[in-house]
């Protein structure tokens, strides 16, 4: 029997969660590019292809936009929480320079080390922030009930997997580099296998029936 919620929000998952396994697509294949690099290239590179970066991250905007408000007079996943709300549109932003979105050249930041130092504390910043807003995110999912069975542990099961790479992160041990790597893949894919359970849940919702008002008097 599907609830109330999750049939009231029908459009809202079947937009956001298509438009979020889209926008994992090219942070996966960055990822995978720094792991498998083609021959003649060098793990120093991202992948520069700045129009699939820039397309990939306005959909990922989309996706936590539509998911977070809702489409159609529908509610959104995280259902009247305020703070549920904001932690998905920041987790989206942040996600934008920190998790593949934005192609940088590793060579031309390391030209001064003022500038370095600098570089790598935002970025450590971001990483602090967008670990809280997606934990903040999934509680907030989680207790509104909008998505159901699997796809409501979809956004926990992520913000687990992102907080242990960040700690991964912070450990120089030779020995965990491929660990912090593969984790860098298990993100943008985790996000992709819960758009997917979205999807899935939105396509599976019935339409809502709307009731005629009734005439007062």
């Amino acid at each position: 029997m599907t609830s109330e919620p999750a049939r009231a929000s029908r459009t809202t998952l079947t937009w956001g969660g298509a438009a979020l396994v889209l926008a994992t697509l090219t942070p996966i294949v960055t990822e995978l590019g720094i792991l498998f690099p083609l021959p003649g290239t060098s793990w120093l590179y991202s992948v520069e292809t700045p129009f699939a970066e820039t397309v990939s991250a306005a959909v990922l905007v989309f996706a936590f936009v539509v998911l977070a408000f809702g489409v159609r007079g529908e509610r959104g996943i995280a259902g009247s929480s305020r703070v549920g709300r904001t932690a998905l549109g920041l987790f989206a932003l942040t996600s934008i320079v920190s998790a593949g979105y934005v192609a940088v050249n590793m060579t031309a930041v390391g030209v001064n080390s003022g500038v370095l130092a600098l570089v790598s504390i935002l970025f450590w910043t971001l990483e602090i922030v967008r670990v809280v807003s997606l934990i903040a995110a999934a509680i907030s999912v989680f207790q509104a009930g909008v998505v159901t069975g699997l796809a409501r542990w979809g956004l926990p099961a992520v913000a687990l997997v992102l907080a242990g790479v960040v700690v991964v992160s912070r450990i120089r041990l030779p020995a965990l580099l491929d660990v912090w790597l593969w984790g860098l893949v298990l993100i943008p894919l985790g996000l992709l296998l819960t758009g997917v359970l979205f999807l899935v849940q939105g396509l599976r919702s019935p339409r809502a029936i709307e009731t005629p008002a009734v005439p007062a008097g």
